[in-house]
Order: structure tokens, then C-alpha cells, then sequence
């Protein structure tokens, strides 16, 4: 009876498995967590917190288009405004950091990077906390674009008071 219920068991499982469909669409593909290019997201996230996001010469091409909620920079502007927060905040982290990639059927690859950002202002002490949204465009191991998407007011804020400050000692 055992052998009946197994084969049963069995026969379902089979079947349930090729049932299953490839969406084969443009916008559709698979997603990887352990490749190599999230990886290098993760990566770069790290050198980020330390300030050393110079790292990105590695991987962004020199001619990259670095958007920040929709204002657009350089790759060498993208790499020294993310090493200013440095200037503005201590512990910079990465907090519940998702990161993944996606290869798209179309041919495109984008690695994404879902996390609260959380850094201590240097002026004041007090601790900031955001969520934030980027996206990684790839063309073959170099990242030719990226954009990410966060609430600028503390920000703004910090920058407004460093400036207020510099103006003081100067």
C-alpha cells in the first residue's frame, strides 16, 4: 500500500513539474542572486559605506550615465558625490540590502539593490535613515549606467549645514 501511495506521489510530482512554462517575452528572464554581477554590487555597496567608492573605476565605463532621482552625472561625478557623503556622515551603512540580478530575455542586464541607507551626521549627531531603490545596467562586465532613487531632504539638509559651517571657518 505504501509502494501505491509513493508511485502516486510520485506520478504527481512529475507532472506538476512539466506543466510548467518558460515565459519567453522581451521583459521576461531570470533572476540570479549568486552570479557575479551582484556580487560586484555588493562589492561596491561596501566601498561605498567606507568612502572608497572610487572602487567603481573598476566596473563603470569611463562614459557611464550615473542618474540620481533623475538629475544626471558622469561616472567621475556619480563616484565623487558618493564619496561626499563621507565628508557629511559617519557610519555609513547598507541596511536589509536585497541585491539581484536580472537577465532579461531582450539581452539586458540589470542588477537591482533594494536597502535602507543609514549614516550619523558628522554635524549634529543625529542618525538619518532612508530606504532607497538602484538599478545597475550592464553591457557585458561593465556597468554603463545606473540609477538610484531616495528621499534627498536629510541630504539637502546635511549639505546646507556643511556649507553653513565651512562658510564659518572660512
Amino acid at each position: 500500500m505504501k509502494n501505491v501511495y509513493l508511485m502516486i506521489l510520485i506520478s504527481i510530482l512529475t507532472i506538476s513539474c512539466q506543466n510548467t512554462s518558460i515565459d519567453t517575452a522581451p521583459m521576461s528572464g531570470t533572476i540570479n542572486q549568486s552570479d557575479e554581477k551582484t556580487a560586484v554590487v555588493v562589492k561596491l555597496a561596501k566601498a561605498y559605506e567606507a568612502g572608497a567608492f572610487e572602487a567603481a573605476k573598476d566596473y563603470f565605463t569611463p562614459d557611464g550615465k550615473h542618474y540620481f532621482n533623475n538629475i544626471e552625472f558622469s561616472t567621475d561625478e556619480i563616484i565623487d558625490g558618493y564619496n561626499f557623503h563621507t565628508v557629511l556622515y559617519d557610519d555609513l551603512q547598507h541596511l536589509n540590502a536585497d541585491v539581484t540580478t536580472m537577465y532579461y530575455n531582450n539581452g539586458d542586464v540589470y542588477t537591482n539593490q533594494w536597502s535602507d541607507w543609514t549614516g550619523k551626521s558628522k554635524i549634529t549627531g543625529k542618525v538619518h535613515t532612508n530606504t532607497f531603490h538602484c538599478w545597475w545596467k550592464w553591457e557585458g562586465d561593465k556597468i554603463v549606467s545606473t540609477q538610484c532613487y531616495i528621499d534627498p531632504t536629510d541630504l539637502m539638509e546635511e549639505t546646507a549645514l556643511y556649507q553653513a559651517k565651512m562658510a564659518e571657518e572660512n
